[in-house]
């Protein structure tokens, strides 16, 4: 049983596991991945493996996530002199281009944006249940929001309509619940991730505030939005107007917190050693 470091962070609630600079085959990050999951363990709604060296993120089922890419700039700023505002590119899995991040704040806690050059095909199209925008990594329904509390049986809904919509073999797929507001909505979201083998409704999701974003643009024109999340935190997404070329860019900024660092001895004894 390996001892691997970590750290455990909150992006504006959505809480994050990093193991750091493992070297091993993605079916055994994974494994290592749900294990430290494990509330009896460190708990957390997603994780991923870094590299601080060469500024490379991998999430446990290869799958895109912004909030994890913001986390991994407040670690990069922390591991580097300290001083913000700190400046850095990363690579992450299923986007396909650079992450760009820019740090303000101290330690314990930050406030990261990240910058996305985002493919003209990332816009909302209907797609029953739904309305479902697909982002490299990651693919999200968007469903209404009726009343302000999350929807009864909340994981149950979320699995039917990942189910109906035929997104079980995307890496990762989210339902956003949304109920439009001042300046922005307010968002409830559940995030599948199959290799991980998880389904979470989590206390917040940048990529799913970024397919909001989208569909709020494509509703009523709005280019910047504040996106209440279930944590009571805000992230505030940004978009640029599209260039001749159809590409365009958004940025999504938020608070993040050091939770904790240290090492952990994850139990994967019933993992298999060759992987899916």
């Amino acid at each position: 049983m390996p001892a691997l470091t970590f750290s455990k962070w909150s992006s504006g609630g959505n809480t994050t596991l990093f193991l750091h600079d493992v070297d091993a085959p993605p079916h055994r990050q994974a494994a290592w991945a749900r294990a430290v999951l494990d509330p009896a363990i460190l708990g957390a709604e997603q994780a991923g493996c870094v590299r601080t060296d060469s500024r490379a993120l991998r999430m446990a089922g290869g799958e895109f996530c912004v909030n994890a890419s913001r986390a991994f700039g407040a670690l990069l700023a922390l591991t580097g002199s300290g001083a913000t505002p700190f400046h850095t590119d990363i690579s992450v899995s299923g986007w396909t281009g650079p992450v760009q991040l820019t740090v303000r704040g101290r330690a314990p806690r930050w406030q990261v944006s990240a910058r996305l050059r985002l493919p003209s095909a990332c816009r909302p199209e209907t797609h029953a249940p739904g309305r479902l925008v697909r982002l490299p990594g990651i693919a999200h329904l968007l469903l209404p929001l009726e009343g302000d509390a999350a929807p009864p049986d909340l994981l149950t809904r979320a699995r039917t309509a990942i189910s109906v919509a035929g997104l079980e073999d995307e890496a990762a797929s989210g339902t956003i619940w949304w109920k439009p507001r001042a300046h922005g909505a307010v968002m409830i979201p559940v995030v599948r991730v199959r290799d991980a083998g998880t389904l979470v409704a989590e206390n917040a999701c940048g990529s799913g505030a970024l397919a909001l974003a989208l569909e709020l643009e494509s509703r009523y024109g709005r280019r910047e939005c504040d996106l209440l999340q279930p944590s009571g935190s805000v992230l505030h997404v940004r978009l640029t107007p599209c260039r001749g070329d159809g590409a365009r860019e958004a940025e999504i900024d938020g608070p993040v917190v050091l939770l904790a660092r240290g090492r952990v001895w994850p139990d994967t004894t019933d993992a298999p050693d060759a992987g899916n």
